[in-house]
């Protein structure tokens, strides 16, 4: 049964820390990893797979086509260069051609793969072909010359075990008929010729066997190193928000509003302005029908002022029953139509207390940035504002007095 864990939000997602901890702690000679766990880390390793398998497509072929060369101007005697062609040019030109079509980072994995493995089998099987079309007789020299290119493979080319088993038993499968369809071949030099390849070949198969289980375990270190930093990280993000986020209305409070503040006075010249908002007689409220109502209140207040504001605007709880909006590139008047449309829109509330509907309202004090270059003398400002409303009889918005020039 896939292992889950749970998120912040209560979704259940796939717990992969604890699939690559059991992965790890599992022996055998299984590779695949459970199907998420197999997804991941085929999406994790894609990019760095594609280079290289280019790159092993790439100096494969040429030293494949280098090789064959030397080797028949070397050692072979008397080659027939027609047949030399053939297997040196064309599977040299179809792995060029794999590798243009096929190893991308857009192509799956296993299609990937398997494009690998077609290279490979190109050139070998090419190898084995030459000698079963060579015209009588064939030699033990020829078909040992046969041998080399399959070894060579599987010790310096990367395929996964998987694609290297299919590779080895395609090989000795392709070997052997080729032997038997040469009658010159005795039997027991032909058991030998398949003999020395699979002793040849088998150990190097094993190793890509350990090579990749390698790969993986070390893949899967680093795996869970990862998940830990991101979780870390994540809860770390959750922490910084709730520090910035008031519990009871779910809106940003007053340190994000002291920050917010910092960085709109950084701005030299840039308009603005800033409400102070309080709901009138909120103690009577409290009194009246209660704490939880009155929290009630606080949250419905708080969701009524954001939904009549713009997307740029800053909704904060400045404490107990204020709260605070900062209007950035907001001219005065501009900031008074919202004030007044604020005002109207919690006029227009309805809550629900026990029993009963009932409704509150605002006051709302506003200050422009205007001569203002501090978060105190802002704050200071729309607060004097805030004052005369409530003193001017409440549920009404007044605007903060421009401030009077120094004596000199």
């Amino acid at each position: 049964m896939p292992q889950t864990a749970v998120t912040a939000s209560g979704q259940a997602r796939p717990d992969l820390d604890a699939m690559a901890k059991a992965e790890l702690a599992r022996s055998g000679f299984r590779l695949a990893f459970p199907a998420v766990l197999q997804a991941r880390y085929e999406q994790d390793i894609a990019s760095e797979r594609v280079k290289e398998l280019r790159f092993i497509v790439l100096w494969g072929a040429s030293l494949y086509f280098i090789l064959g060369v030397l080797l028949n101007l070397t050692i072979i005697p008397q080659p027939d260069w027609h047949g030399v062609a053939i297997q040196l040019t064309v599977p040299s030109l179809l792995a060029f051609a794999i590798r243009h079509l096929w190893l991308r980072d857009s192509t799956p994995s296993a299609i990937r793969e398997t494009a690998l493995l077609t290279c490979c089998l190109l050139a070998t099987l090419a190898a084995i072909l030459i000698v079963a079309i060579k015209p009588s007789p064939a030699t033990l020299r020829d078909f040992l010359l046969a041998i080399p290119p399959a070894s060579f493979v599987l010790i310096f080319v990367r395929l996964r075990f998987r694609q290297a088993a299919a590779f080895f038993v395609a090989n000795i499968g392709v070997y052997a008929l080729t032997l038997s369809s040469r009658p010159e071949i005795s039997h027991d030099d032909a058991m030998f010729l398949i003999g020395f390849m699979t002793t040849l070949l088998f150990p190097a198969l094993l190793g890509a066997h350990t090579f990749e289980r390698a790969s993986r375990r070390i893949y899967l270190h680093g795996l869970r190193d990862r998940l830990r930093n991101e979780n870390l990280t994540a809860t770390n993000a959750a922490l910084a928000d709730l520090s910035y986020t008031d519990a009871l209305t779910n809106i940003p409070n007053r340190r994000q509003l002291d920050k917010t503040l910092d960085e709109f006075l950084a701005e030299p010249g840039a308009a603005g302005a800033l409400l102070l908002v309080d709901i009138d007689l909120f103690k009577a409220f409290n009194d009246r029908h209660g704490h939880l109502a009155g929290d009630a209140c606080l949250r419905q207040v708080a969701q009524c002022l954001q939904s009549h504001l713009r997307h740029a605007d800053l909704l904060t709880r400045f404490g107990g029953e204020e709260f605070a909006v900062l209007l950035p590139h907001s001219m005065l008047g501009e900031a008074i139509q919202t004030a007044e449309r604020l005002r109207v829109a919690v006029q227009d509330l309805r809550l629900a207390a026990p029993g009963q509907l009932t409704s509150v309202t605002i006051s709302i004090g506003i200050t422009a940035r205007t001569g203002l270059d501090t978060a105190e003398a802002l704050i200071g400002a729309a607060d004097a504002a805030l004052y005369a409303a409530k003193h001017a009889g409440r549920n009404r918005v007044e605007v903060a007095r421009k401030p009077m020039p120094s004596a000199a």
